[in-house]
């Protein structure tokens, strides 16, 4: 599975591995990141699955940091995410070969599940890597064609609803589903502008996804 993900971020995202990548993610996630902050409580320790260049783990209160462990397919994202942030917290390994010592309070996967050979096996592991009553919160592409087609290495593009049967079939106790829609061209002239929208949209040039927030 590592092989697909070989130049990932390089081929899909373009991206140069620089500081600029991390504040293109920090402007297009900052809508989502208010919206499920108030679900990660700075003692809880948190797993990331698909840590990318790090993004998410810059958003994160110091105090979060020190807890978080982040999995990442793509070998160069992995060693530019820790010679930037001068840590070792991320990790060149898939969800399937991940065995920690300990269990986690929080495990996040941010347009992941859709990339899963296998949805029901990875829901399942998480649930494994989850303490009691720990959370899982994640977006996925709502399943319009351009979503489908967007990435070659989509597999599973499905309904938020077959998402929250998924969880709650294996391992989870409730699911909460959001809609989470947004106009790139805003949110890339300035963080401020980018706005959710609480609806999806079919449109082209719009982002839509549903954030999950599972409980176990």
């Amino acid at each position: 599975m590592k092989d697909r993900y070989k130049n990932y971020f390089k081929e899909h995202y373009k991206s140069a591995f620089s500081a600029r990548d991390i504040l293109t993610y920090q402007k297009w996630f900052c809508v989502q990141y208010r919206f499920i902050k108030s679900k990660i409580k700075p003692a809880r320790d948190i797993l990331e699955i698909g840590s990318g260049l790090g993004g998410f783990y810059s958003l994160l209160p110091k105090e979060s940091q020190k807890k978080y462990v982040g999995l990442e397919l793509d070998a160069d994202s992995v060693c530019f995410a820790n010679a930037y942030f001068k840590s070792e917290v991320f990790l060149n390994t898939s969800l399937e070969e991940f065995e920690p010592k300990s269990q986690f309070g929080v495990v996040c996967a941010f347009e992941v599940l859709e990339h899963l050979d296998n949805p029901i096996f990875g829901i399942q592991k998480i649930a494994t890597l989850l303490e009691k009553k720990g959370v899982f919160i994640g977006t996925s592409p709502y399943p319009y064609k351009k979503n489908v087609v967007a990435d070659k290495t989509h597999t599973f593009v499905l309904h938020p609803e077959n998402w929250k049967q998924l969880f709650l079939n294996n391992g989870f106790t409730s699911v909460e589903i959001f809609p989470m829609s947004f106009l790139p061209s805003l949110w890339r002239m300035h963080r401020n502008l980018n706005i959710r929208l609480p609806f999806y949209v079919p449109f082209t040039h719009c982002v839509s996804t549903c954030l999950l927030v599972a409980k176990k």
